[in-house]
């Protein structure tokens, strides 16, 4: 007899382990843990939003309430990892088009869709429900109630990944022949992420591009990009004639994947157990993610410095889109969070529209309003020597002061984003050395 709760189930691998199970009834979601991910003492680090290395009575506490924040959500939605791992917009849209049935365009159904190749070392698939245990039968549901007529929803399509954000883009791999850009083969990751221009129109990808290359000049680690010409990109005939076969993509390495396979990662909401739209939760969150990188970190100071770094960088280039979800971790020991390379950097301020960005134009009023004690306040509230904070913020500013000017002469970037870049070094605060 079909129960009207009609859960799904999906299992969650790390690294191709299975660490747990989702499971959705009722337009309510539930992340269940494995036992032996559970029990496990050099746990593989999921989320630090579940699980805190050397914190295990916490962790257990965490992943053993069915209804704790971290692994809980109601109305449909995912609990925040899993959020986090979504796409929006376009993407999103393409994913849908492969569901077979309308209940699996739901964000379960989507992350089913692409769940063989999410960001960093984490996959679901629908779940084998022979090997489904009492525990994650009966709490996964309701936290209680058994005796239902469980489904998985359908598995991903071919070529299907899910990237997160709302900038359409693609996720790929190199042809052999490494000069064309191709969908992904079922069962292999991609590794690479097309940033899509406008029809006819890159001019936001060079400015992307040029603002990854300055930011790299002023000591920023950030990830490998290059322009393409969509006439590089395969399988997507429709999109290059749509778009213009000589029009620029960015073309971005995936830093969350080696030539062992894949890297798992996870961005600053989902750690922070934040959901999505929560990513201008503003200062607090960004001295909580500092702390972080300060006391679990794997790198310790130098993630430290990096994030001081790349802070200064973001309001030296107008970059005031600089939200939680565009800093992420990755997990290389497979336990403890080191900073990922920095990416989306953009001189949002050169935009066509800017004005009417409402959050970005209050960020970037406090932007044009710091100086080098504003790291120091950052860096004290974080528990972290102000010292350290504000040498790392003042050779930023020397080394794009003394290097942008020449480089952008050499380099292909839109104008309005020259101009808005040379404004910034000459007026704004921070870039005069205020504040020392």
């Amino acid at each position: 007899m079909s129960h009207p709760l009609s859960p799904r189930y999906l299992e969650v691998r790390l690294h191709g382990q299975h660490v747990g199970w989702l499971c959705e009834a009722g337009r309510v979601t539930r992340f269940i843990a494995t036992e032996q991910y559970l029990a496990e003492n050099r746990r593989a680090t999921l989320s630090l939003s579940l699980t805190i290395p050397g914190a295990e009575q916490i962790t257990q506490a965490i992943m053993k309430n069915y209804f704790d924040p971290a692994a809980y959500r109601e109305r449909g939605e995912l609990p925040p990892f899993f959020a986090g791992l979504l796409p929006e917009g376009s993407l999103r849209r393409r994913l849908a088009a492969t569901r077979k049935s309308n209940r699996d365009i739901d964000d379960f159904g989507i992350l089913a869709a692409a769940g063989e190749d999410l960001p960093g070392a984490v996959t679901v698939v629908p779940a084998d429900l022979d090997k489904l245990t009492a525990v994650a039968r009966a709490n996964g549901v309701t936290g209680g109630a058994d005796n239902l007529e469980i489904a998985v929803p359908e598995q991903a399509a071919e070529g299907a990944a899910s990237l997160s954000g709302v900038q359409d883009k693609l996720a790929l791999s190199r042809a052999r022949d490494g000069k064309r850009y191709c969908m992904p083969v079922k069962g292999e990751l991609s590794d690479l992420i097309a940033k899509l221009p406008a029809a006819g129109n890159d001019s936001q990808v060079m400015n992307e591009y040029a603002c990854m290359q300055l930011a790299g000049l002023a000591g920023v680690n950030v990830a490998q990009c290059r322009p393409a010409s969509m006439s590089t990109m395969a399988d997507y005939p429709e999109l290059v004639t749509a778009l213009g076969a000589e029009t620029r993509f960015l073309a971005v390495d995936r830093f969350d994947r080696s030539a062992g396979g894949a890297i798992h990662m996870e961005d600053a909401c989902q750690l922070l157990t934040l959901m999505p739209g929560q990513k201008y939760s503003g200062a607090k969150q960004f001295v909580k993610f500092l702390q972080v990188l300060d006391r679990l970190g794997a790198n310790g100071i130098d993630d430290v410095r990096q994030f001081f770094i790349r802070q200064a960088v973001n309001t030296l280039l107008g970059n005031s889109d600089a939200h939680l979800k565009n800093f992420s971790v990755l997990y290389r020991d497979g336990v403890r969070p080191a900073l990922s390379p920095a990416y989306d950097i953009v001189c949002v301020a050169a935009l066509p529209g800017f004005q009417g960005f409402a959050t970005s134009v209050a960020i970037d009023k406090l932007q044009r309003q710091e100086t080098l004690d504003t790291y120091a306040t950052v860096a004290r509230q974080a528990g972290i020597s102000e010292r350290i904070a504000k040498a790392a913020v003042a050779h930023t500013v020397m080394l794009a002061r003394d290097l942008w000017p020449s480089a952008m002469l050499k380099m292909d970037v839109p104008d309005a984003v020259r101009a808005a870049i040379e404004n910034r070094l000459r007026t704004l605060p921070l870039a005069g050395g205020a504040g020392t």
